[in-house]
């Protein structure tokens, strides 16, 4: 087995080799074309990742402009309504936002801080800190995102400078929902890897607005974290591409790599939106569906070619590894029980010997008892079913670590490397309860005949060392089982132990 299995493995080097030579030829071409492509690509990639991240900049701008032009509006509204109270200010307001679906909610701040909202408003100040955004406006101010506790949805928060009508300053705020501006990034057109962010330039919070991963769309996390992974090479190169945001550029782009792909990043300046960028990044596989087409056309081409004849030695290596496997396993192994047979077991077994003298284990003959009544009672395909399962009883207990054997009838042989007798015994009782689980027949029956087994057995290198020396010693064993009443297993001069 071990010689057969040299000369396979060289075999299968001289295949590989030829194989990898062959492919080596094809995959030249295919870098060529391929070099080519990228080329074209990195320009590609660059130009659309900007046109995108244009066109989308450009609907947020407008939606967020008819909302801060709304929110103005509505300031002045209330500025000059001859409302001297605060709290009668707020009355109409909040009816204004009741027939707005797309307002949540609508509130006042007066110059004291005194918040005119509902009780579940007031606690989202307290919790998010608002009024200190709301200073912040200039004339417009926006909240990060938060989850508004009344529905359970992301949402932001527009606050807008506003004269009181007795001419005192305050805020006018309005709370939108964040998919009003996250929706501005969504396009049948953009690829489904195009990635589409929300990015404040000063706290480095971002917003998915759009991307590959549809569980991450409309999450808020930081920039650090999402571009964390970016390759020691390319660090640098964002951190100037970073540097322009904070410094208030328009646009820029950036192209780097996170492990094996690359990807082009651009960003626009948001204006009505103070602080706040578009990021747009595509991988550098994203192109149009014209190129795509043409280099995938190529690709094909080359792949298919590549893949027929490699086939080809694939077949031809298959059917003569094939039909070398039946002539060797005709010529070692038991038609029935797949085992081994009695030459190449004696070879196996012997040339073991040879190379590991001093190592422990032990061989076993094993005979299955009276299996002539099973073949008489339930006919010889039960007797085969019975050595089947037999045999794959004593492959599941011993598997690798030994050589099995069926010598002939119910005559089984077993050559165990590496274990020592006690762990051998052990297994041989588990050998008896899982024979005698075998069902001989079709269907289990109370009168079915018990399977089991007697087993002699020769430990080495204290028995010998020579296979035809064990050999008598577990046949001298095996003698004094059946002698014994069979149904137990022996060592060489020790007592024989029924199985229970």
């Amino acid at each position: 087995m071990k010689t057969a299995r040299k000369k396979k493995e060289k075999d299968n080097s001289s295949f590989v080799t030829s194989l990898m030579m062959y492919l080596f030829i094809y995959l030249i071409g295919m870098a060529l074309v391929i070099t080519v492509f990228n080329s074209l690509i990195k320009k590609h990639d660059k130009q659309l990742t900007g046109e995108i991240c244009g066109l989308v900049t450009e609907k947020m701008n407008n939606s967020i402009r008819y909302m801060t032009l709304s929110a103005e509006d509505v300031s002045a509204v209330l500025s000059a309504q001859d409302i001297r109270s605060s709290e009668s200010l707020y009355d109409p307001l909040k009816k204004c936002a009741d027939r707005k679906p797309e307002i949540l909610s609508m509130g006042l701040i007066d110059s004291s801080g005194s918040i005119y909202a509902s009780e579940s408003e007031k606690r989202e100040f307290e919790k998010w800190d608002m009024l200190k955004l709301a200073k912040q406006a200039d004339p417009i101010s926006i909240s990060p995102p938060y989850r508004f506790s009344k529905t359970g949805e992301t949402v932001f928060t527009m606050f807008v400078d506003m004269t009181f009508p007795d001419g005192s300053d305050g805020y006018l705020f309005m709370t939108y929902p964040l998919a009003e501006i996250q929706n501005m990034a969504y396009s049948d057109s953009i690829g489904s890897k195009t990635d589409i962010w929300l990015m404040n330039a000063d706290s480095d919070n971002i917003i998915q607005c759009a991307g590959s991963n549809s569980y991450l769309i409309g999450s808020w996390n930081n920039a650090l974290l999402t571009f964390g992974d970016i390759n020691d090479r390319d660090i640098s190169r964002y951190d100037k591409w970073k540097s322009k945001m904070a410094n208030g550029e328009r646009s820029a782009a950036v192209v780097y790599g996170i492990g094996n792909v690359r990807y082009t990043q651009v960003f626009s300046k948001i204006d009505y939106m103070h602080g706040w960028y578009l990021v747009v990044r595509m991988p550098s596989s994203s192109l149009s569906k014209t190129m795509l087409g043409f280099r995938t056309t190529v690709l094909i081409f080359i792949v298919v070619m590549m893949a027929a004849t490699t086939l080809l030695f694939v077949l031809v290596r298959k059917r003569s590894l094939r039909e070398r496997a039946v002539l060797e396993s005709l010529s070692t192994h038991d038609p029935l029980t797949g085992a081994l047979n009695r030459l190449a077991f004696d070879r196996e077994a012997e040339e073991h010997l040879k190379t590991t003298q001093r190592k422990q284990g032990a061989l076993l003959f094993i005979d299955v008892d009276h299996f002539k009544q099973v073949n008489d009672r339930y006919g010889h395909a039960a007797g085969d079913k019975v050595l089947k399962e037999f045999t794959n009883a004593l492959n599941e207990l011993f598997g690798e670590k030994a050589y099995i054997a069926r010598y002939g009838g119910d005559e089984f042989t077993v050559f165990v490397k590496g274990l020592n007798k006690e762990t051998v015994s052990i297994r041989i009782g588990q050998l008896s309860k899982m024979a005698s689980a075998i069902i001989p027949g079709e269907k289990k029956s109370p009168d079915d005949l018990k399977i089991t087994f007697s087993c002699g057995g020769a430990f080495f290198p204290d028995d010998g060392i020579e296979l035809k020396v064990l050999e008598r010693s577990a046949d001298t064993a095996l003698y004094r089982v059946k002698e014994n009443g069979r149904n137990g297993y022996a060592w060489n001069n020790e007592k024989v132990i029924n199985h229970s």
